[in-house]
């Protein structure tokens, strides 16, 4: 270190590159080995998802009345395994979930949503993210998926995005790992002298090493000490990652693939990992069996598809739940722009190898689509996620979900 001039502004660098990992908090060393736990991945379809052209009602005429040019008509029959139905078809484009449905292992939950719904994309995104109904700025409160870390799983890797920025995931005093890719996850160096970037690291982590701190200054020493281990775990992870399955190159498929990674690496003791899509908000243009909202089944298709089947290869599905749902669903008949617009209830999607497959919820009848706007709402989705936190995560969720504004019920039985 002796032959190297660092001036006051490169050590200002190394503290700003730093202060970012220190932001984070006191980290838990990540796992080195195996980690057996089991796991939840929440997939987001922001902009509000059409639940009705995607688990199809096949018996309600009212379905194709209100919806003449945007009714499915020959949906992916729904007819083999233990879940057999007669009732729904799923979007044509999702050929991976009808397997999974024949296997026993595709839950569709119907009329999901929450209290005195708000047809607010921000509004039902607070309420989705945060667990609670009493206010509409989430800025304030602290996301479930946060409390929940902080409460079962209580350090900066207890919890995950990758491509998808979630409120659920923040919060005061609360800063979980979230990233668009896990090889964005790295220091950030001073690109005028890329070759020297190792060196300046090196000399960076010297430094931490040989200052001695006291009070404050010591956690902040420590946290971005750890943050150096886990960023050098991820880099490790990156870098032996072995493929089971091609994903897609889209921003979901990468998504899924980078939580495949993570979880191949042998986990960083990461309870739920968070993701999710773009593109729902399908006002116009929706498409039937091509366009907008077929072109998103695809995609939210193929990348549940082949996470499927890498988890299998890794022995990790037994261990997985998948949650695929929205901030709400859409109207029931079309509007003049061949679009849907804003609804309330939807039908919220669950598979892996820990789901009971089949349809939960009061089944739809004609009243629900031919006499009403929007599909009603009768199960909470804060019920479904306590569920799935107490029977598969093994916790208890009440304090995770405290707003006393929501139905309660029986367990549905879905994990």
């Amino acid at each position: 270190m002796s032959h190297i001039k660092l001036s006051r502004r490169n050590l200002l660098q190394f503290g700003a590159a730093s202060a970012g990992l220190a932001a984070l908090g006191p980290l838990a060393n990540i796992a080195r080995a195996a980690d057996n736990r089991k796991f939840v991945v929440l997939v987001n379809l922001d902009g509000g998802n059409d639940s009705l052209n995607t688990a199809v009602p096949l018996n309600i005429g009212a379905y194709h009345d209100r919806r003449p040019s945007l009714s499915i008509e020959t949906p992916l029959e729904l007819t083999s395994g233990s879940a057999a139905n007669s009732e729904y078809g799923l979007h044509p484009n999702l050929t991976g979930l009808q397997a999974l449905h024949s296997d026993g292992q595709l839950a569709m939950v119907q009329k999901v949503g929450y209290p005195d719904a708000n047809r607010s994309h921000f509004t039902s995104k607070d309420v989705f993210h945060t667990g609670d109904t009493s206010g509409l700025d989430a800025n304030d409160k602290t996301g479930w998926v946060a409390r929940y870390a902080q409460l079962y799983n209580p350090h900066t890797l207890g919890c995950i995005s990758v491509g998808y920025n979630a409120k659920a995931l923040q919060g005061p005093g609360v800063n979980l790992l979230q990233m668009n890719r896990l090889s964005s996850f790295a220091y950030n160096t001073d690109g005028r002298y890329a070759g020297e970037s190792e060196r300046r690291l090196q000399i960076a982590r010297t430094m931490l090493e040989r200052h001695a701190s006291v009070g404050n200054a010591q956690a902040v020493k420590q946290a971005i000490q750890a943050g150096h281990q886990n960023i050098d775990r991820i880099q490790q992870i990156v870098d032996s990652y072995v493929p089971n399955v091609e994903y897609t190159s889209s921003r979901f498929g990468q998504s899924l693939e980078g939580i495949s990674q993570l979880i191949q690496g042998g986990g960083l003791g990461t309870d739920i990992y968070y993701t999710g899509m773009g593109g729902f908000d399908t006002h116009s243009g929706q498409g039937v069996t091509g366009g907008r909202h077929p072109n998103l089944m695809a995609d939210l298709n193929s990348g549940i598809e082949a996470f499927a089947t890498d988890m299998k290869a890794l022995g990790k599905w037994q261990d997985c739940v998948i949650v695929v749902f929205s901030e709400f669903g859409r109207r029931n008949f079309e509007n003049g722009s061949g679009g849907t617009d804003h609804g309330e209830g939807q039908t919220l999607l669950l598979t892996g190898g820990a789901v009971q497959g089949g349809i939960y919820g009061s089944d739809l009848v004609p009243s629900d689509i031919r006499d009403h706007s929007n599909l009603p709402m009768e199960v909470d989705f804060r019920h479904i996620f306590s569920e799935i936190i107490t029977n598969h995560l093994g916790h208890d969720a009440a304090p995770v979900f405290p707003d006393p504004n929501q139905f309660t019920a029986a367990s549905l039985g879905i994990v």
